[in-house]
């Protein structure tokens, strides 16, 4: 059964951790340390923490946590020796695991504050926390992690509170939305809808309504069709240059013509030809190009913090792209549009009664690529979306089993709630492994013998009574 979101309980929550920050940031802290995970949502968060340090004139460092590695192996090296009150640490989008992270605070002097989206273990007592540990997770109060709040959305409404003055860098939480929603702007609900508004209120973003081609709004409409990702454009998506112009020269249109510049007329003879739908998008007024439009530079930062994390998070302060990450992001969408195909027309699947394996190892599809093949397959429902999708492979650096797990809220209807997160709860607890995730979203890896022993059962673990 959901829960019903309570609302005023989450913000005495997050007005309690509020609270005791202020009430520590003037006297007693005089080094914070931020820690975020490595895509858009995490990049925007963090980026919004260190403003807010930065109009508090506090001194800081940060770190971004890629889930690769135990919290016990990653903190090994960033906690201080010597443990004093005069270091705070806060945490913004980098995954409920506190199974872990609770024993280690439990020793610790530190204050810590942890501002996540992602659904906590059920394991969890949400009672039982450690005095210096101040968590606000919306999802803990029925809200839902993907649809209601990004990561980015809590980071900005916690450093708002401290400082007001953060709003002129509110347009950063749009990147985070548009990250992890995976929709349309008009799509948007609860909090981040709330935060979308304001943005546009305050004109640090522009809302506009058209043909959505996400991956190629900034585009031509022949590149917007052919590297589209949301929606993959089934019949276009992934095909060569002269197929897709052949296809709009008929309903008389300029192939070279931008996709946000499209007339009324010519999207309407689109619709009529394909499944697309039209609307709204976010564009950022002080950037320029591919930064310009929301889904395409929350894009990019996901796709550099894979290949050059120090460039990610260089670029989210950029007004331009350069020439490097402009031909990271072009490679990238061509390989994601190329792969979206194969997951739709040719790649070979092992399929249960509850789930599909999809084996992207041994260069089928190329690793950097595997969680938003797997995500953008379950959105575009390139899959059936009543069965979980396990999309992945070997990976070589850790010779463990890396799986992207996807579901669709159709999956969750019809399995009473079960999500992904919960899944991937049941599987670290009987056969081990790294991971974590929203319902919808998640990944893990494990060992070899393990993921032989999960694909042999995997029905059992999907099943929850």
């Amino acid at each position: 059964m959901v829960k019903k979101p309570d609302r005023l309980k989450f913000l005495e929550v997050l007005d309690n951790a509020v609270g005791v920050f202020i009430d520590n940031s003037k006297n007693v802290y005089n080094n914070i340390i931020a820690i975020s995970h490595n895509d858009a949502d995490g990049i925007s968060s963090l980026q919004i923490i260190q403003n807010l340090l930065h109009n508090l004139k506090k001194n800081f460092d940060y770190f971004i946590y890629n889930r690769s590695v135990s919290w016990a192996t990653y903190l090994n090296g960033i906690l201080p020796k010597r443990q004093t009150e005069k270091t705070a640490f806060i945490f913004t989008d980098i995954g409920s695991t506190l199974t872990e992270l609770i024993p280690i605070i439990t020793k610790r002097k530190e204050h810590f504050f942890i501002l996540d989206h992602h659904e906590v273990e059920n394991d969890v007592g949400l009672n039982d926390f450690p005095e210096n540990l101040f968590f606000v997770n919306p999802t803990v109060y029925g809200f839902d992690g993907l649809d209601h709040i990004a990561g980015a959305t809590l980071a900005y409404m916690f450093a708002k509170q401290i400082s007001p003055s953060i709003t002129n860098h509110a347009w950063l939480t749009a990147i985070g939305i548009a990250g992890d929603s995976l929709r349309s702007m008009d799509r948007l609900k609860s909090f981040n809808r709330e935060v979308y508004q304001e943005l546009i209120d305050e004109e640090l973003i522009e809302d506009r309504e058209g043909l959505i081609l996400f991956g190629g709004m900034h585009n031509s409409i022949k590149n917007g069709l052919k590297y589209s990702i949301l929606p993959f454009v089934k019949q276009l998506g992934g095909e060569g240059d002269e197929k897709i112009k052949s296809f709009l020269n008929q309903l008389q249109i300029n192939p070279n013509k931008k996709t946000s510049e499209l007339e009324k007329s010519e999207i309407e003879a689109i619709q009529k030809n394909t499944n697309l739908k039209t609307g709204h998008y976010a564009l950022i007024p002080q950037k320029e190009g591919l930064l310009k439009f929301v889904f395409e530079h929350a894009l990019l930062l996901n796709i550099l913090s894979f290949k050059n994390i120090s460039a990610a998070v260089s670029m989210i302060q950029q007004k331009t792209i350069t020439r490097y990450a402009k031909a990271i992001y072009i490679d990238y969408v061509n390989n994601l549009t190329k792969n979206l195909k194969k997951v739709y027309t040719a790649i070979n699947r092992f399929e249960t009664k509850k789930a599909i394996f999809i084996d992207a190892g041994n260069g089928t599809i190329q690793p950097s690529n595997w969680s938003d093949t797997a995500s953008f397959s379950m959105v575009n429902e390139l899959t059936n979306p009543e069965k979980m999708l396990f999309l992945g492979g070997l990976e070589r650096k850790t010779q463990m089993i890396k799986l992207s797990i996807r579901c669709s809220r159709k999956f969750i209807e019809i399995n009473k709630g079960v999500g992904v997160n919960k899944v991937i709860a049941q599987i670290k607890t009987e056969l081990g492994g790294n991971g974590g995730g929203h319902k919808l979203a998640g990944g893990i890896r494990l060992s070899k013998p393990s993921f032989n022993r999960l694909k042999n059962n995997i029905d059992q673990y999907v099943q929850f009574d």
